[in-house]
């Protein structure tokens, strides 16, 4: 049940525009899943869907950040993805990605889906992206492999003086 509601969750998601968590439990319920949402909120989680700022339609909703609909290969979205980052910065062993409203949970699930070396973590909230790097990480190479996934994050980078 709960795979076959996960890949209906993926489905409407990638059709239809959704724009909230009620909105997305009342299509499941009419596609026959009686689901809480507690339940609605770990598969979300689970399946890497996160709300963002729809540019094409001008509203927030509900995407699928780890199929590649929102960050993929493609250059124009790749540079759509950096142009939602205002700023990164990096002091000790943290990093501050400032985005645009909306998009700091996909540019962290972006980066902790992929960067595995030299994070431990993030934590996103509506626009700021805080990332706790390890121990002896080096910034710049940090900074190149996110480049690999958001192509241009490199040229975001605030230097400290």
């Amino acid at each position: 049940m709960k795979s076959s509601r996960l890949e209906a969750i993926k489905s409407i998601v990638f059709r239809e525009i959704v724009q909230n968590q009620d909105e997305l439990q009342k299509i499941l319920e009419r596609q026959g899943f009686a689901v809480t949402q507690a339940t609605l909120s770990r598969d979300l989680r689970e399946l890497g869907i996160v709300k963002t700022h729809d540019a094409e339609s001008g509203v927030y909703r509900y995407q699928d950040v780890r199929s590649g609909k929102v960050f993929s290969i493609d250059p124009h979205h790749n540079r759509y993805t950096v142009e939602t980052i205002k700023s990164v910065e990096f002091s000790g062993n943290q990093g501050i990605v400032k985005t645009y409203p909306g998009f700091a949970a996909a540019v962290a699930s972006v980066i902790d889906d992929n960067v595995h070396s030299g994070i431990m973590g993030t934590i996103a909230g509506d626009d700021v992206v805080l990332i706790i790097l390890r121990n002896q990480t080096s910034i710049p190479d940090l900074v190149r492999e996110i480049s690999l996934y958001i192509s241009g994050f490199d040229t975001k980078v605030i230097e400290n003086s």
